[in-house]
């Protein structure tokens, strides 16, 4: 069963950046299946429920039809100009390559990470990678690249071999004005739906339909309590970025290049195509902080040059399309050609699990049920502050001669029956021999 709502397809239309979010959650319910969802992600960098489907498995066959009814419902031709960003799940970047051949395609950074790691632990390894995909530069990337090579060289090929061009901002698209490297704006619509989805099907999709149509009010409210034209979220990071252009050094050529320097950094900035050898103007939409410099230099304010889909006119626009309430199940008319047959129960071994499978380190950083938990924690030496041990078993200690070896302690003395003692490790055979007295 596949919907979207009118209003979500006006609204996504009207607002919102190109950029669509696939992902599947699993049912709680006892009727197993799988909620296929498109989300959007607005001026604050909330999620936009654009549609949802209820499936039996994730498959080829499950992703390619609903993309194709997405594909309709949006009117997306052959993906031209959209960027779509999932996990590497089975069947779907394959659906959406075939469906929509000129969409653009991210991979999550936090599902490529939890692969990457599963025979790695080390917290170093783990910031680099990160500093590669958020690298905007072609350099950039690759002066990271090496550092992480120079740890371990076989980690960095195996990193290199899922493509960059899905990952790594470097090579980015920049029409949907979107650097999000990661797909958490969709882990919170199914978190947010959490109680839902243990409901049967009719009633989850009746209790998602009426959050859905509340969330657009809600979030229509918000936009009058804005100080600025533009998104509060947006100005924090201009903020931030004009925060750093107070330290660069702007040097300029007569015609429309500007020469920034920000510390052993330096950038140019060209006003003709509006982009910087950085990226992130181009990327994000919003004026790095080399633009914002550049821009002070010629008299220009620079909060003028954010992209419209930062504006609050924007917004407004986004969520000016309501969903209409919805009378009773008593009130509905159900023609019986379109009548559906339940969904067959799907009976599987052991207790029916309610909760996702945890990563490594998802455990120590939730908050909730989950904050008191250590699992997934590395334990850390408290004498010499290495991992995997702590300060009981440190070996350190043991080679310094501070604390004796398990089994080296003080030497056993046992009396064999002839009366003779016999010092050391005392043996099996000598305890029952002194304990029987045979």
């Amino acid at each position: 069963m596949y919907l979207c709502f009118n209003a979500l397809k006006l609204g996504w239309k009207s607002g919102l950046r190109p950029l669509i979010g696939l992902d599947g959650t699993f049912l709680k319910g006892k009727v197993q299946g799988q909620l296929l969802v498109a989300m959007g992600q607005d001026s604050m960098n909330q999620f936009y429920p654009i549609a949802w489907a209820v499936v039996d498995k994730e498959t080829t066959r499950t992703w390619s039809w609903f993309v194709e009814l997405l594909k309709r419902s949006l009117d997306l031709k052959d993906g031209a100009g959209v960027t779509f960003i999932s996990d590497m799940q089975k069947g779907l970047l394959d659906s959406v390559r075939n469906v929509l051949p000129q969409a653009h395609q991210r991979y999550c950074a936090k599902h490529i990470e939890t692969n990457w790691l599963k025979k790695r632990r080390s917290g170093e390894m783990r910031k680099l990678m990160w500093w590669c995909a958020w690298s905007t530069y072609d350099e950039e990337f690759k002066d990271q690249l090496k550092k992480l090579g120079k740890l371990d060289e076989v980690a960095a090929k195996d990193l290199v071999r899922i493509s960059p061009e899905a990952w790594c901002r470097t090579y980015f698209d920049t029409k949907c004005k979107n650097s999000m490297v990661d797909n958490n704006f969709i882990e919170s619509f199914n978190s947010w739906i959490l109680q839902a989805r243990g409901m049967p099907i009719i009633k989850m999709l009746e209790e998602i339909r009426v959050k859905v149509m509340a969330l657009l009010g809600d979030n229509e409210d918000k936009a009058r309590s804005w100080k600025t034209n533009y998104s509060p979220q947006c100005m924090k990071l201009y903020n931030d970025h004009g925060a750093i252009a107070h330290g660069c050094i702007v040097n300029f050529n007569g015609d429309y290049g500007y020469e920034v320097s920000e510390g052993d950094d330096r950038h140019t900035v060209n006003f003709e195509q509006n982009r910087c050898t950085c990226r992130m103007w181009d990327l994000s939409g919003i004026p790095c902080a080399h633009a914002i410099k550049a821009f002070l230099h010629k008299n220009v304010d620079p909060v003028t040059q954010i992209h419209w889909f930062y504006s609050k006119e924007a917004y407004l626009l986004t969520y000016k399309h309501k969903m209409q309430p919805v009378r009773g199940v008593q009130f509905w008319k159900v023609d019986p050609a379109h009548a559906m047959e339940s969904p067959g129960m799907i009976k599987t071994l052991g207790r029916p699990k309610k909760k996702r499978d945890r990563t490594i380190d998802e455990a120590s950083k939730t908050k909730g049920e989950w904050s008191h938990s250590r699992k997934g924690s590395i334990m850390t030496c408290s004498k010499c502050g290495e991992e995997n041990h702590n300060a009981r078993g440190c070996h350190k200690r043991e080679k310094a001669g501070q604390i004796p070896k398990r089994g080296k302690g003080k030497e056993k003395i046992s009396q064999t029956s002839n009366g003779t003692q016999q010092s050391g490790q005392s043996s099996r055979s000598n305890c029952y021999e002194l304990e029987f007295g045979t």
